[in-house]
C-alpha cells in the first residue's frame, strides 16, 4: 500500500475550488506498507532534519548522491474533474527503517504525472525505476522484481519508456535469475504489444480527506486501491 499526501493552502481556497479548476498542493508525504506492515516514510526532498518521519535526503549517503535528485515537482489538485497532477520531476526512494542514510529499497522517479483519481489511470511523461543497495545482499532485484539465483548476482535488465511511452517496460530476464513478480512501472496494467505487464508504482487512485484542521490546511490523501485506513493528517 502506497499513500500520498497533499495539503491546500487553506480551507479558504478550497472552498473556492468551484471558480476554479486547480488548486495548487504541496506534497507532505509520501508512504508505503508491506504486506508484512511495515510503514516507510519515503524520502524525496532536499531538506532538514533527517528524522524516520520527514522526507528529507541525506546529503551523505553515497547511493543518495549518485543516484537519487531532490523534487522539483509542482502539484495541482482538480476536485471538480478528480485529477492531480504534477510538473516537473519526482523521485521518490524508501529506505530501511526510514532512515536517509541507511540502505536504500528501491527508488521510482516520474516527470509531468496526471493521476486521475475517477478513471483509475496514471499517466507521466516518463518513469523510471532505481534499485537501490539493499534488495541485491538478499539475492532480489526489486525494480525487475526478480531473484538473482544461486551467484546473487543480477544478470538481467529493464527498459523503461519503451517507444516514448511511460508505462511501456521490458524486462530480459538473464543467468539464474527468477522472476518473482511483474517488473516495476507506472501504473498496474497487462501486458500489451511489446510491453510487460508491471506493477504501478502510482496506483494512486483512492482519496480520502481529511478537514479537521479547523482554519489550517486541508489535506487530501491519495492512497493505492484497496490499501488499509491510515491514520489522517500531515507529518
Amino acid at each position: 500500500m502506497k499513500r500520498i499526501v497533499l495539503a491546500a493552502t487553506s480551507l479558504a481556497l478550497l472552498a473556492m475550488s468551484g471558480l476554479a479548476s486547480a488548486i495548487p498542493v504541496t506534497l507532505t508525504d509520501h508512504n508505503s506498507r508491506t504486506y508484512s506492515a511495515d510503514f516507510r516514510t519515503h524520502k524525496w526532498a532536499n531538506c532538514l532534519p533527517l528524522a524516520a518521519t520527514t522526507p528529507c535526503l541525506s546529503t551523505t549517503n553515497p547511493w543518495t548522491l549518485a543516484n537519487a535528485t531532490g523534487s522539483t515537482a509542482v502539484w495541482d489538485w482538480d476536485p471538480l474533474n478528480g485529477i492531480l497532477s504534477m510538473t516537473g520531476t519526482f523521485q521518490t526512494t524508501s529506505f530501511v527503517h526510514s532512515n536517509a542514510n541507511a540502505a536504500s529499497y528501491t527508488s521510482d522517479k516520474v516527470t509531468n504525472m496526471v493521476i486521475n483519481t475517477v478513471t483509475g489511470t496514471t499517466m507521466a511523461a516518463s518513469y523510471q525505476c532505481i534499485e537501490g543497495t539493499f534488495l541485491s545482499a538478499v539475492g532480489a532485484h526489486g525494480c525487475a522484481n526478480v531473484g538473482t539465483g544461486a551467484n546473487f548476482l543480477y544478470e538481467g535488465s529493464v527498459a523503461y519508456n519503451v517507444g516514448g511511452a511511460a508505462n511501456c517496460v521490458q524486462r530480459t530476464v538473464g543467468g539464474d535469475d527468477n522472476i518473482t513478480g511483474n517488473p516495476h512501472g507506472l501504473m498496474t496494467a497487462a501486458a500489451v504489444g511489446v510491453c510487460n505487464p508491471v506493477a504501478g508504482a502510482f496506483d494512486l487512485w483512492t482519496v480520502v480527506q481529511d478537514d479537521t484542521a479547523s482554519g489550517g490546511p486541508e489535506n487530501r490523501h491519495f492512497k493505492h486501491p484497496g490499501a488499509e485506513s491510515a491514520s489522517p493528517g500531515s507529518r
